[in-house]
C-alpha cells in the first residue's frame, strides 16, 4: 500500500469498465493499479452511470466496486440516454464540477490524468491545474467525434456536424495546455499531438491468454472468430454475407461469432440459417475457450473507420491468431510488416470471403502468423504497457513547469 509520503495521483474518466459490469480490464484501473505498485497513491474518479448501457449502477455493484478497487470514487450525475446530447453534455458538466469540489476539499494531488476525449471535464481539470499549480497529463484514447459516422445531410445532422467540429477546436485548445499528451496509439498521436515526437503512446493490450497445455489447432474446417461489438460501426452485415459465400461454396472454414449490439438480430438470423454459429455475450472463460479453438481472428470494422489499435487485435495477438481486418490505420500496418494477416476490403463480402479461403489454405502461413504473433505479444504485454505509463506520470511530477 501506498504510504502517506506517496506520490498523489488523480486520475479522472467518467466511463469506465468496472469489475461489476463484467469487465476483463480497463485502461485507467490498470493504470492505476501500476500507480499502486510503484508506491503512489491514486484517485480514480468516474461516473455511477454505465455509459454502453445507459444505467445506473446498482448499490450493490458500488459496494463490490468499493471493496475490489478501494482507490475508486464514484462520482453520481445526470443519466442519457443519446450519446449526442444535452443531458450528455450536462452529465460531464456536474461530473466535472463534483469532481473540481473533491479535488479543492483533499490533499492537492502531485499530478491529474484526464481520460480524453471529453466534452468539458479536461476544461475543469485544466482549470484546477491553473489555480493549484498541479500538472495536468491528457490521455488520448479514442478519435471522437470524428470517428462517429452517424452525421447525415439534414437539419439535425448539420447542426450535429457543427458542435463536433466547435468540440473538435476545443480539444485542440485544451490539448495544447496541457503538461503531457499519451495515446492508445501512434495514429492517434501522429494525428493530434502537435509535436508527434514528444508524445508518448502505450498500448491498451490484453489480459486474456491461452490455457496452459494448448494443443496444436489443426481442425477442419478452419475456425474464423471475431469476438466484439455488434454495433453500428461494425462491419458485420459484409462478415454475414462472407461466411453465406463460404457456406454455399463449402469452403473449410468456419465463422464463429460472440457479442452483443444493435446487429445481434441479424447475427441471430444468420446462426438460424447455419452461415455461422453465434455463442452469444460469453463471458471470460468462454471467451478463452473459443479463441483457443480458433486460427483466424476477424477485425471487421465499417469504411472509414478510425480505429486504431482495438482491444481485439491485442486478444488476437496473444492467441497466435491470423488476423483478417478492414482496418486502415496501424493494425494495418503492423499486419502487413510482420505478416500476420490480411486486410479486405469493408463494405466487400467477396473478398472478405476470398481473404478467408486463402488463408485457411496455407497451413505455413497460419503457423508463421503464430510465431510472430509471440514477440508482439510480450511487446503489447498489460503489465510493461501499463508499467511504463504509470512511470511516465510519476515522472511529470518531478519535471519543472
Amino acid at each position: 500500500m501506498a504510504g502517506a509520503s506517496a506520490v498523489r495521483v488523480a486520475v479522472i474518466r467518467p466511463y469506465v469498465s468496472l469489475p461489476s459490469d463484467g469487465s476483463v480490464s480497463d485502461r485507467y484501473l490498470s493504470l492505476c493499479e501500476n500507480l499502486l505498485a510503484l508506491g503512489a497513491a491514486p484517485t480514480f474518479y468516474c461516473s455511477d452511470f454505465v455509459h454502453n448501457q445507459k444505467r445506473r449502477r446498482s448499490p450493490e455493484e458500488l459496494q463490490l466496486n468499493a471493496q475490489r478497487l478501494p482507490y475508486l470514487r464514484s462520482i453520481r450525475s445526470i443519466a442519457y440516454r443519446d450519446n449526442m446530447s444535452l443531458a450528455r453534455a450536462a452529465h460531464e458538466g456536474l461530473f466535472g464540477l463534483k469532481v473540481l469540489w473533491l479535488l479543492a476539499r483533499g490533499p492537492r494531488p502531485h499530478a491529474v490524468v484526464v481520460g480524453e476525449p471529453l466534452f468539458f471535464v479536461g476544461w475543469i481539470a485544466l482549470a484546477y491545474g491553473l489555480f493549484s499549480g498541479t500538472p495536468i497529463l491528457a490521455d488520448l484514447n479514442d478519435l471522437w467525434p470524428e470517428a462517429d459516422a452517424t452525421v447525415r445531410r439534414s437539419l439535425a445532422g448539420l447542426l450535429r456536424g457543427l458542435a463536433y467540429r466547435l468540440l473538435i477546436l476545443s480539444r485542440r485548445a485544451r490539448l495544447s495546455r496541457c503538461r503531457a499528451l499519451t495515446f492508445v496509439s501512434r495514429s492517434y498521436a501522429q494525428r493530434l499531438a502537435p509535436k508527434a515526437s514528444e508524445a508518448k503512446v502505450f498500448y491498451l493490450g490484453s489480459r486474456l491468454s491461452p490455457p496452459p497445455g494448448r494443443r496444436e489447432r489443426v481442425e477442419t474446417p478452419t475456425v474464423a472468430i471475431y469476438a466484439g461489438s455488434l454495433g453500428l460501426g461494425y462491419d458485420i452485415e459484409t462478415l454475414l454475407g462472407a461466411a453465406e459465400l463460404l457456406r454455399d461454396e463449402k469452403a473449410a472454414v468456419r465463422v464463429v461469432v460472440a457479442g452483443a449490439g444493435p446487429k445481434r438480430d441479424l447475427v441471430e438470423r444468420a446462426h438460424r440459417q447455419g452461415t455461422i454459429e453465434y455463442l452469444g455475450q460469453v463471458d471470460q472463460d468462454r471467451l478463452i475457450r473459443a479463441y483457443a479453438g480458433a486460427e483466424i481472428g476477424l477485425l471487421p470494422y465499417s469504411a472509414g473507420s478510425l480505429v486504431a489499435m482495438p482491444n481485439k487485435f491485442f486478444d488476437y495477438l496473444n492467441f497466435g491468431l491470423f488476423v483478417v481486418s478492414s482496418l486502415t490505420m496501424e493494425a494495418r500496418e503492423l499486419i502487413e510488416k510482420t505478416k500476420i494477416g490480411l486486410s479486405y476490403q469493408p463494405g466487400d463480402a467477396r473478398d472478405l470471403a476470398a481473404k478467408l479461403i486463402k488463408a485457411a489454405a496455407s497451413r505455413k502461413a497460419l503457423e508463421e502468423a503464430r510465431a510472430a504473433c509471440a514477440p508482439l505479444a510480450r511487446e503489447f504485454a498489460v503489465d510493461l504497457q501499463y508499467r511504463r505509463f504509470a512511470q511516465f506520470v510519476l515522472e511529470q511530477v518531478r519535471q519543472p513547469p
